[in-house]
């Protein structure tokens, strides 16, 4: 499933006039609007695919335990951006690739089994993800005022 979603965005995104529009709207979106793309269009679409990801990802959920339970991916969101800060995608925009959240959320899975067979509670497994988050952005952010 990861093949069938980060090909196709792969391409889509590095490959297309839209994946262009997508970064330069997410890095400075004036910019992209003088320079001639439709921001809230980009911005709507982006949602869409966004919404369509979602749900392939909540019917995959649901078939992997059998049921429709709304509040089974409660801390994906976490996992989701912890992957993407890991893997080299800015909080800030217009910095990201495909490959970097698949290899952070590798990194993250690697983490976070490690905890799990020291028998860390799955709070500070949390705790342990949100300092990760904290320390790139600073870092992601000390990197930027340097350029």
């Amino acid at each position: 499933m990861v093949i069938l979603v980060a090909i196709p965005s792969y391409v889509f995104l590095h490959h297309t006039r839209w994946g262009r529009y997508l970064f330069s709207v997410g890095s400075n979106a004036e910019a992209a609007r003088l320079s001639g793309v439709n921001v809230p269009r980009t911005i709507f679409m982006a949602y869409i695919l966004s919404g369509l990801l979602a749900a392939f990802v909540g019917v995959l959920l649901a078939s992997r335990i059998g049921i429709g339970n709304p509040t089974q991916g409660d801390t994906y969101e976490l996992q989701a951006i912890a992957s993407s800060v890991i893997g080299g995608t800015s909080l800030f925009g217009a910095i990201g690739s495909v490959h970097g959240p698949l290899i952070g959320s590798f990194i993250l899975s690697t983490i976070n089994n490690g905890a799990n067979l020291l028998n860390v509670n799955t709070f500070w497994q949390r705790v342990i993800t949100g300092l990760l988050i904290i320390v790139i952005v600073y870092f992601d952010g000390l990197r930027r005022r340097g350029k």
